[in-house]
């Protein structure tokens, strides 16, 4: 059986997509290392709400380029630290 997914060719390709671990928004334990399998918490402000746990190479459109910020608890399930920014 052959899938068709030229229909999903074009879904990240929105220019506000992108990855967790180079962005603004992504909170990180404060040793934590920028890494793909890095997980903390999106702190965008439409996203809070959800308190999600994410890693770096997760990605959305919600992107906004920048480092990441820094809080105890960024990562614990579920997290426990505030929004930084």
């Amino acid at each position: 059986m052959v899938m068709d997914t030229s229909s999903n060719l074009n879904a990240n390709t929105n220019e506000d997509w992108g990855l967790c671990k180079e962005c603004k928004w992504w909170q990180i334990e404060p040793e934590a290392q920028i890494e793909d399998h890095t997980l903390g918490l999106c702190i965008d402000e439409d996203l809070q709400p959800f308190r999600l746990r994410v890693s770096g190479d997760s990605g959305c459109d919600h992107f906004m380029s920048g480092p990441p910020a820094y809080a105890v608890g960024s990562s614990a399930a579920p997290p426990t630290a505030q929004p930084t920014r």
